[in-house]
């Protein structure tokens, strides 16, 4: 097959192109940068970021491509000032804004649009479950950026593109992402509950939800809004009892939410707020998940060897 794929260079983006080299795909980049690879099958694109109306980037891309997974934008991670909350939502729609027009000019339609987002898009409460059912309006920011995103790549449906929000929920991995920066209170011996501890994490194992994008891609049957989450949903606190047995440490100290809001201002809402989130799309249409459950994800992410370590 021939890939597209935007923010390559991302977390879950390097992790998805060395699956398909693996499967001999042929992956071609969109990318800012001035990259380039000796890989027979690794192949960067480059447009330019200071005209995002200048379509030349085009003339390089091949006749056809057949899946475009598109993790494009700013992180989350940064301290959310009013200029980083307008990149986080400009950089997405952009690159998605620019999607949107290859696949309008496309000498041959791609077949599917997996484009990321996240279970942000549902409202936070402690007592709700929610599915790809539901449907709401926008209430925060993150569900503002969502609902932007999601109805930008929905335009690529007018032109036969199959498009499948892939909606991340919280991802664990030992190396990257949220779960070192969790962990280290942990190692230190100061791990515990964190606000209230009653909010739920909807959390996935990167392994399975690098199984899920695949999946959704070639499965033909799936389209729209998928939750990529674990079916077994924790509230924080417990989420805690399991990260400390997995890193042989001690989980007993809790911090208030007045301090984690004082230090990262609106950005704490990726810690102290959450959804009970279910992903039904997967499940229907029988997606296995290898770490369905918390204890055996952390056991997996950190081995006995980690552990010993910290």
């Amino acid at each position: 097959m021939n890939v597209l794929i935007t923010g390559g260079t991302g977390f879950i983006g390097g992790k998805l192109i060395e699956i398909l080299k693996e499967e001999h795909d042929h992956v071609y980049i969109l990318s800012r940068g001035n990259h380039t690879s000796e890989h027979p099958y690794l192949h960067y694109i480059k447009y330019n970021p200071d005209n995002l109306d200048d379509d030349t980037w085009m003339a390089d891309m091949p006749k056809h491509i057949d899946i475009i997974y598109n993790f494009a934008g700013a992180s989350l991670q940064h301290r959310w000032t009013d200029a980083h909350k307008q990149e986080i939502l400009d950089s997405r729609i952009d690159v998605t804004r620019m999607l949107n027009r290859w696949v309008e000019q496309a000498e041959t339609t791609p077949d599917v649009l997996v484009n990321a987002s996240a279970i942000g898009y549902y409202p936070v409460s402690e007592s709700a479950r929610f599915d790809e059912e539901d449907t709401f309006a926008p209430h925060d920011f993150l569900s503002s950026v969502v609902t932007a995103w999601e109805r930008e790549a929905q335009k690529c449906s007018k032109h036969g593109v199959r498009v499948v929000l892939a909606r991340f929920g919280l991802i664990l991995d030992s190396e990257q992402g949220a779960l070192p920066k969790m962990a280290m209170p942990y190692r230190l011996g100061a791990g515990g509950t964190l606000g209230s501890g009653n909010q739920w994490y909807s959390w996935i194992h990167v392994d399975d939800l690098l199984n899920a994008l695949l999946f959704a891609g070639v499965n033909k049957d799936i389209e729209g809004p998928v939750n990529m989450t674990a079916p077994t949903p924790h509230r924080q606190k417990q989420f805690s009892v399991y990260l400390a047995a997995a890193l042989g440490r001690p989980s007993f100290v809790k911090v208030p939410g007045f301090l984690i809001e004082k230090v990262l201002g609106e950005q704490s809402m990726l810690i102290l707020k959450g959804q009970y989130v279910m992903p039904e799309v997967l499940m229907e249409h029988d997606f296995k998940f290898i770490f369905p459950t918390l204890e055996i994800a952390l056991e997996d992410l950190f081995k006995e060897g980690e552990a010993a370590k910290a």
